[in-house]
């Protein structure tokens, strides 16, 4: 560009390029030489040691070689338990460590050496991880070129953690992790997350993460680590069918806040019990005065609409037959112009549904319902 100028871009483009998401970081993950260390930094809770537990795997996985993990977190850690216990070597007349037992002995193997929650260990405990992380030996003992070291530090965290030199910064890759929403929620659904949690936070994606800026201490607030445990509890205690004596309102609170407890006893009784994108597929002549009643309020049509194409791509092609396919065309047909632009667009973008909707291309009707759905836009 001209010399002088500046780019203005929107803000959303901007965390874009600036902050990588989970197909990104494992990539780097996978691909970055061994031989350089690198520091992840986000907000707790997103999932930052699950996402580096699920790159050895997928390398397991892919090479069909076994590839270690082990996940060390340093804000529990004395000295004692990175650099290992001292013993006397009496024929050498020396001092000796023994090593931990996540330390690798086998040259030959490989694997991800995790150390979580940097910035909050002590400095004896740091000065012993340096050496690992940016020196590959600890006491005089290799680390295994196999292996690859990562760190990672709560970008939130603004109390009672250990400022590092900046001297030691040009020696990492530093990662501003920083997963979508979109693939939380795809992660979700494939991962048992309690249905009613995946569509509460497909209709309020706002509410996936912390608030921005300073977080009031002792207050709770909604994290993905949260909502993933507040599943597990719902699930557990059958917390989706107890709607009236207040027993989801408490657990809700007391996993993600006052506030969107609120909201999600609203929602579930409102609105998850009414609309399901299953049902959509599989009895849409039963629900078809619902989601014509639906469609008189754009977000939760659109919410809904969304979830159908998740609910499409998530099933596979054979449990597609001609009833669920005639049902899908019969909601793309009922949509609003505006949502029903948005889904074909996502039909077109999924691997599956595609596959579906390419045939209504032949389809006189649908080609004249897409016109007025554009013109219409």
């Amino acid at each position: 560009g001209v010399a002088g100028s500046r780019t203005n871009f929107p803000e959303n483009e901007k965390k874009r390029l600036l902050q990588m998401n989970i197909a990104q970081t494992k990539e780097v993950l996978k691909d970055m030489p061994n031989d350089k260390s690198v520091m992840l930094h986000a907000k707790h809770g997103v999932g930052k040691s699950s996402v580096v537990r699920q790159v050895a795997e997928e390398l397991a996985a892919s090479t069909g070689e076994e590839y270690g993990f082990f996940d060390v977190r340093l804000s529990q850690c004395e000295v004692g338990d990175i650099k290992g216990m001292p013993v006397t070597d009496v024929e050498r007349d020396i001092i000796r460590f023994l090593k931990q037992e996540w330390w690798p002995r086998a040259m030959e193997s490989k694997g991800i050496l995790f150390f979580d929650e940097l910035s909050r260990a002590s400095k004896d405990v740091l000065q012993a991880v340096f050496e690992i992380c940016l020196d590959r030996r600890l006491d005089g003992e290799k680390l295994p070129d196999g292996w690859r070291v990562v760190a990672a530090v709560n970008s939130d965290d603004d109390y009672d953690v250990v400022e590092l030199d900046p001297a030691l910064h040009d020696r990492w890759f530093h990662i501003d992790f920083d997963p979508s929403t979109e693939e939380w929620l795809t992660w979700a659904r494939s991962s048992g997350v309690h249905k009613a949690v995946v569509e509460f936070i497909n209709r309020n994606q706002n509410l996936l993460d912390p608030p921005v800026g300073n977080l009031e201490a002792g207050r709770v607030y909604p994290s993905r680590r949260s909502w993933v445990a507040f599943s597990d509890t719902m699930i557990h205690m059958g917390l989706d069918s107890r709607t009236d004596d207040g027993m989801l309102t408490q657990i809700t609170k007391g996993w993600v806040g006052r506030e969107i407890a609120v909201m999600f006893q609203k929602f579930i009784t409102n609105e998850f019990s009414n609309l399901r994108p299953e049902e959509v597929i599989e009895s849409y002549d039963k629900i078809e005065a619902k989601i014509e009643a639906a469609c008189n309020d754009i977000e939760v049509i659109a919410a809904l609409s969304r979830s159908v194409v998740a609910e499409v791509n998530e099933r596979s092609l054979t449990t597609m037959k001609d009833k669920q396919r005639a049902n899908l065309r019969k909601f793309c047909m009922a949509l609003p112009p505006d949502v029903a632009s948005q889904a074909w667009v996502g039909l077109l973008a999924g691997k599956k549904s595609k596959k579906i909707v390419m045939e209504w291309q032949s389809d006189e009707d649908f080609r004249e319902h897409l016109k007025v759905i554009y013109l219409s836009s």
